[in-house]
């Protein structure tokens, strides 16, 4: 049986990594698609190569955060490691078809936790949740902080040169963003799996996170970049470089430092800040609302989910 676990686990992990990008495309390339910029398959190859780059080279300190920080090495066992991550993609997928935002990253931290409770494994609150928390709370204000200080900055180049080259800079910071989710959630799909001893070498871990990443954005990326580009963002082109690079930052800090925060929270802070740089009457404060309402419910049903799949799973299967 434990060989049958090992390759469920790889097999969730997998699935988890190709719903983080399929997710995504619309918080990394939104503001490029919605000014037609790029089309919906420049868009997403776009990101799966950026993904890909940033997974490879600067999702180590995410990996081992979340893989082997959450809980110790010694309660991961194969089968309670598939649990975390079929329940991660699980939610994830389901939010996706019903074309909403959430953060992954939360997601994949409270399966564990979620996990870690229905198997009373200590869990580093201290140590790692809370640095954790505090890294999702500041996420929406740094960028909204950004946002606003990007915009005014850009507003300033008002020359018709200059307003022709901003469509390019525009492309460019949603690459940025997309190697930012590359560096910041790619390593939330193989964290398990390092921190159980499957996978051993970071770079290899990296690699595999940031494919499977970059082949949910090319197969089911469609929904959600379509929902931002056309309905949710609608920002002139000043604006739109403001919150896309204050999103693309945000992240890549925080993936640096370890803590994995959430894209879509980083961009929801970064349009507003943008907005508020334009007046407040750009900002959609009820579309703002159901997007922050859903994080929390999502977090708490995906610790919950966890905690009874695990039961069910354990009961059916038996743990080992």
């Amino acid at each position: 049986m434990e060989t049958f676990y090992i390759i469920g686990m790889i097999m969730a992990g997998l699935f988890f990594g190709w719903t983080i990008g399929s997710h995504y495309t619309g918080a990394v390339m939104g503001t490029a698609y919605g000014a037609k910029l790029v089309t919906l398959r420049k868009a997403t190859f776009l990101i799966a190569i950026s993904a890909l780059l940033g997974a490879m080279l600067q999702s180590h300190e995410v990996v081992k955060t979340v893989g082997t920080e959450v809980i110790s090495k010694e309660y991961l066992t194969p089968f309670r490691a598939m649990v975390m991550m079929l329940n991660a993609a699980l939610v994830t997928a389901v939010n996706t078809w019903l074309k909403l935002p959430i953060s992954t990253a939360q997601l994949a931290v409270f399966s564990i936790v979620g996990v870690g409770l229905a198997t009373a494994s200590p869990i580093a609150w201290e140590r790692t949740i809370l640095p954790l928390a505090i890294t999702w709370i500041g996420t929406p204000i740094v960028g909204c902080i950004l946002g606003f200080i990007l915009t005014k900055f850009v507003g300033i180049f008002k020359t018709s040169v200059f307003e022709n080259f901003k469509k390019y800079v525009l492309l460019l910071v949603c690459c940025y963003a997309s190697y930012t989710l590359g560096a910041n959630n790619s390593g939330l799909a193989v964290s398990v799996l390092y921190g159980s001893g499957v996978v051993k070498s970071l770079l290899f871990g990296g690699f595999i996170g940031g494919f499977v990443v970059g082949i949910g954005a090319l197969t089911w990326g469609r929904p959600l970049l379509e929902k931002v580009g056309l309905h949710i963002v609608q920002l002139d082109r000043n604006s739109a470089i403001g919150a896309q690079f204050a999103q693309a930052t945000t992240a890549y800090i925080a993936a640096l430092l370890g803590y994995p925060t959430s894209m879509n929270q980083a961009i929801v802070g970064g349009i507003a800040g943008a907005g508020f740089a334009r007046g407040t009457q750009y900002v959609k404060i009820k579309v703002v609302k159901e997007i922050v309402i859903n994080w929390f419910v999502s977090l708490a049903v995906a610790c919950g989910t966890a905690f009874l799949l695990y039961k069910l799973l354990s009961m059916l299967l038996g743990d080992s």
